[in-house]
């Protein structure tokens, strides 16, 4: 139904029955290493994690973050505009240092937080402190500061292992982490803990800090990039004071970007950190619903980068000791060409060429050329197993372009939602397209066809970069959306069940364009949708191509088993997915894919679902009231604190849904008070409209939910709300069936 919110990501999601696989053998690996490294419980220590001797160590490396003599961590008091606040972070600070010896690049990154706990659910997020202890360099340590001034000191000595990592809520979590590496004979591991933090108050101040150190092997490599660090510097909080410090090694390199006002990165020119950055004084954001975070809020962005030789062509650093801030468009189109000129693809390359002499590419028409290789490299980036990166993709399809001597652009741009290409700072930023005529052909998903658009990059500055001896970035604007190019259609029949109390309901799901974005995973997981992949281009079944006798037994087998297995889970899932609309779902009972949507021919994605909905009448005396109008799903509610607005609402695309609900009035009543349903609500950000009729026993309710703007202004919030309201009170409504 009106998933607005749910976008989960695209990629071999469908795919959860084996990664739930994976995730069990994940952890079972970090429980061996554990055992191997000695991080476990011992036997003579059974209710301590740690020995007094590992706590004298932790204790040891914490040393250089309790003596930092920085006055910001001294603070206590709390400005009067921030006294009824849930928190305030009245310090906060991460120090990276590097240090390259022989084959290791060693990286600590200490932190330290000082937060003022105001009431009891800022209590609630600090009742547990997550730390890593995956080296003998790591560190942790937590006081609390009651409020008459005395200082706890909070032990490690009973803290609990986490199993799986990415539990650890992003607060505890490293900025950068390991690099990746040719080879790994590092010695840190990525090992968690939590401690709970007992005798916890509203008025407390918990002061913690942690050390992350990372031995990385840099033998036989040239260049290793870090994490790039987004940090928007408005935070769950009001901030008193937030530093970084960065103190880097000949061979490392920083890059970083200031934003929307955030203060940028400074050259000290001292021992102590070579770049520091301060900001203060920062309110809290109240805004937290579809907000452009790293575009639209102050932000500092940067990032490290290990090079054993300066200002590489290929690399977005510039000389030793050099802060880089900006990259020109010229120098843009330099760093693309070299980037493109060095990009290996010639092993996908040749495959894809394989595929396609399959299916005698010689003899197909232009744009059914284009259309098959599209699917043979979705196909190829799909069976890789983590997907093509969008620069492969463009070097595998513009080499498969010219077998075909088919004009094509190499277009360039950024995400809408990451930044503007502007101010594009980072290697992994820029986002590579390929033009062909007057087409655009994005990095495929599972779930694409070729020209899909991508709704991060509607309406987007880009580059067309000219490749050779003398690049040049020509600057473009990516083509926008309409709300009638992205429409979810639920067509909907229901009648009440023999109870006289339930609603049996079909709903036959439409979707097109980038609307598909929120429901290919409910639609398509445990389907049958990706197994016979090799149909969309025409060519050989190459997952059974060399399986023969009892091997091709064994796996059609299996699949029958899976399929019957997918069935049942499909029924599980749909049910739970049902409840992001309904809070009364009885039963799930049915559901049949009617189209994929992954193909040329048919690119609507279509599926019918079979359910009951619980309580859904209400009898008044001889008459009842049926909660039709709460078929077209569950409606945002806006509240009063979210009616005012401080930043632009990004919307991501433009958008329309609409509902045909066909209702069977039951025999021996009449609706009443038909008038009340209609209306329409119809301005410059949305539309809600709602056209009742009645022809014979059957009740027919259109509803048009229209998002008419990717974003909208901050002073037209209301406009939007007046919309969002008149959706939420339709489905408040009541259709009154009076006894004949």
């Amino acid at each position: 139904m009106a998933k607005y919110t749910k976008n989960i990501p695209e990629a071999f999601v469908f795919l959860a029955p084996l990664r739930e696989k994976l995730n069990i053998m994940k952890k079972f690996f970090l429980l061996l290493i554990i055992l191997l490294t000695g991080h476990c419980v011992s036997a003579q220590d059974d209710d301590d994690t740690f020995s007094p001797s590992k706590l004298e160590s932790i204790a040891k490396n914490m040393k250089m973050v309790w003596e930092d003599n920085d006055a910001d961590f001294s603070a206590s008091a709390v400005p009067e505009k921030w006294k009824e606040e849930s928190g305030i972070i009245l310090a906060q600070k991460t120090r990276f240092s590097f240090d390259k010896d022989a084959n290791k690049l060693a990286v600590y990154e200490v932190t330290r937080r000082r937060i003022k706990l105001n009431d009891r659910d800022a209590v609630n997020n600090y009742s547990s402190v997550y730390f890593r202890m995956g080296s003998a360099y790591d560190g942790a340590g937590i006081r609390i500061i009651k409020s008459n001034g005395t200082v706890q000191d909070v032990s490690l000595r009973n803290a609990v292992y986490v199993e799986d990592p990415s539990d650890v809520p992003s607060t505890f979590a490293p900025y950068i982490g390991k690099a990746n590496t040719y080879y790994d004979k590092s010695r840190s591991r990525i090992i968690y803990y939590k401690v709970a933090v007992p005798d916890l108050d509203p008025g407390d101040i918990i002061d913690y800090g942690t050390i992350f150190y990372d031995d990385n092997t840099v033998k036989k490599m040239s260049y290793i990039e870090f994490d790039p660090i987004y940090f928007v510097c408005t935070r769950e909080y009001p901030v008193l004071s937030q530093k970084f410090e960065i103190d880097t090694d000949n061979n490392s390199f920083v890059n970083s970007k200031s934003t929307m006002g955030a203060p940028a990165f400074k050259e000290t020119g001292n021992s102590n950190a070579e770049y520091t950055w301060e900001d203060r004084n920062r309110d809290k954001l109240s805004d937290t619903r579809w907000v452009n975070r790293l575009v639209e809020l102050p932000m500092l962005k940067f990032q490290i980068v290990f090079s054993r030789s300066e200002n590489r062509s290929d690399l977005f650093i510039g000389d030793r000791g050099e802060l880089k801030q900006n990259i020109s468009p010229e120098e843009l189109a330099k760093k693309m060409n070299n980037l493109y000129n060095r990009l290996d693809g010639s092993f996908y390359y040749s495959m894809a060429k394989g595929y396609l002499k399959q299916i005698g590419y010689n003899d197909l028409r232009e744009e059914d050329f284009i259309q098959k290789t599209y699917y043979i490299l979705r196909h190829m980036s799909f069976y890789r197993g983590n997907g093509f990166s969008s620069e492969l993709f463009a070097s595998c399809l513009t080499q498969c372009l010219d077998l075909r001597k088919i004009p094509y652009e190499l277009v360039v741009t950024t995400p809408a939602n990451v930044t503007k290409p502007e101010n594009i700072i980072f290697r992994t930023e820029p986002e590579w397209m390929v033009k062909v005529r007057d087409k655009f052909i994005f990095n495929a998903t599972v779930f694409s066809n070729p020209y899909d658009f991508r709704e991060e990059f509607l309406n987007t500055p880009a580059y067309i970069i000219s490749l050779g001896k003398n690049p040049t970035a020509t600057p473009i604007t990516l083509p926008g959306s309409k709300p009638d190019d992205n429409v979810l259609t639920n067509t909907v029949t229901a009648s009440i069940d023999t109870s006289g109390r339930n609603l049996l309901v079909v709903n036959q799901s439409a979707v097109t364009g980038l609307s598909k974005t929120f429901y290919n995973t409910e639609g398509l997981i445990y389907t049958a949708a990706f197994d016979d992949d090799h149909r969309s281009y025409g060519g050989e079944d190459d997952v059974r191509a060399g399986m023969k006798g009892a091997m091709l037994e064994s796996y059609e087998e299996k699949l029958r088993e899976r399929k019957k297995e997918d069935k049942t889970r499909k029924l599980e899932y749909m049910k739970k997915s049902l409840e992001d609309d309904y809070d009364n779902v009885v039963a799930y009972s049915e559901f049949t894919l009617n189209s994929d949507g992954r193909t040329w021919r048919k690119q609507e994605l279509n599926y019918t679902s079979k359910f009951e909905l619980g309580e859904m009448v209400k009898k008044a005396g001889n008459n009842l009231l049926v909660s039709v109008p709460a078929l077209i799903g569950d409606q945002l509610y806006i509240s009063q604190d979210d009616r005012k607005r401080e930043v632009d609402a990004y919307m991501s695309f433009p958008r329309s849904y609409r509902n045909v609900i066909r209702f069977t009035i039951p025999d021996g009543y009449k609706v009443v008070g038909l008038q009340n349903l209609n209306m329409n609500i119809d301005n410059e950000a949305g539309n809600f409209a709602v056209q009742a009729t009645v022809e014979g026993n059957v009740l027919t309710i259109l509803t048009k939910k229209v998002y008419k703007q990717s974003n909208i202004k901050k002073e037209d919030w209301s406009k939007l709300v007046e919309m969002l309201d008149a959706a939420f009170n339709f489905t408040q409504k009541r259709v009154l069936l009076k006894k004949l």
